[in-house]
């Protein structure tokens, strides 16, 4: 004999399985969805081109492929169908008519003697003195004493020499001026100069 249990078990075991029988036909109506009614279309595959790989070769083979390779091209460049002959040059004819030496003597004129003229000499240039106020290293240096200078009224100006910045008072037609104008500079600016010749180079 069955318990309650189990009966009641096998009762909704066999409900379900009836339930099932009736609403499966109705869920299930064999109908496919349209969205799975898409062909696949999957092109051919392409053709690719085959790549021939050359084996590899040693430095020997490549130096005596390039070797011949330019012994080729020299050939072709220098082949004999491409010279070209120089055409010799035809000699002069003689000329029918002599030369009379006499009459082309003869018609030669002698120019006079003339005694060449003398180019003036130039004039000497007369000797000129400046003053060699300070020589400086800094260019900033020259140019504050260059100013400081022309501001007192003294014609002075800056020549560069070997990197070097020198400033000079001057230039004068006599030494006498160049002296007096050293004196001058000392006592109101305190630098010390020399007297030297000018040059415009200097």
């Amino acid at each position: 004999m069955l318990d309650t249990k189990t009966k009641y078990r096998l009762i909704g075991a066999g409900l379900l399985v009836l339930s099932a029988a009736v609403l499966l036909p109705l869920v299930l109506d064999g109908e496919r969805p349209p969205e799975l009614d898409v062909q696949v279309v999957v092109p051919e595959r392409p053709a690719f081109p085959e790549v021939a790989i050359a084996p590899v070769k040693s430095m020997d083979d490549l130096v005596v492929q390039q070797q011949e390779t330019a012994s080729a091209a020299n050939s072709q460049e220098s082949s004999p169908n491409d010279i070209e002959l120089i055409p010799t040059p035809k000699a002069a004819a003689p000329t029918q008519e002599p030369l009379d030496t006499r009459t082309k003597t003869a018609s030669v004129a002698v120019a006079p003697t003339q005694e060449p003229v003398k180019a003036p000499a130039p004039e000497p240039i007369a000797e000129r003195w400046t003053l060699q106020v300070a020589t400086f290293g800094k260019k900033e240096n020259a140019t504050r004493t260059l100013k400081r200078l022309q501001d007192a009224g003294y014609p002075a100006y800056i020549m560069t020499t070997n990197a070097l910045y020198k400033v000079f008072v001057g230039p004068e037609l006599k030494r006498s001026a160049s002296d007096k104008a050293k004196e001058d500079v000392k006592k109101e600016f305190s630098l010390n100069g020399i007297v030297v010749k000018y040059s415009p180079n200097s």
